[in-house]
């Protein structure tokens, strides 16, 4: 793992801001708002007139089961906020990701650029170059006309 100074600047910000996020310490849930329509089945209801009646949802995975939670009135304001700060918390790692790809992706374009000249240069890896004597001269590297 190489120094935090060393990489790029936007991974740098996104890390920053990642950390920052968690130090917070603000309650977050990884799950979706979910607003569902429902009828009650009492025979006077408005919703047997076709008002359904309207309620919020949590809904996430526990291990493969899709999970909902209701979430009254009172506390949709926190459950609003649990979503938004895992989604923040998400899309700063997705922009780290991006930017160690780019990093990577980077490196091995200078890497391949510098085997590229080195081949061009030297001996095949694991070739050994004959020895230079006065039986064996240097071999002639210059283009041939």
């Amino acid at each position: 793992m190489c120094p935090r100074s060393l990489l790029p600047a936007r991974d740098r910000a996104a890390r920053s801001r990642l950390v920052q996020l968690l130090a917070a310490g603000r309650p977050l849930a990884r799950a979706s708002l979910v607003t569902m329509a429902r009828v009650c089945g009492k025979k006077n209801c408005r919703c047997a007139l076709g008002r359904k009646h309207v309620s919020l949802y949590l809904s996430t995975r526990v291990g493969r089961a899709r999970k909902m939670l209701y979430v009254p009135p009172e506390l949709e304001a926190l459950a609003r906020e649990l979503v938004e700060n895992a989604r923040s918390a998400e899309a700063l790692v997705e922009e780290m990701s991006q930017a160690s790809l780019e990093n990577l992706a980077e490196k091995k374009t200078r890497l391949g650029a510098r085997k590229a000249s080195r081949t061009a240069s030297e001996t095949p890896r694991g070739a050994k170059a004959p020895a230079p004597s006065q039986d064996n001269p240097q071999p002639d590297r210059s283009p041939r006309k």
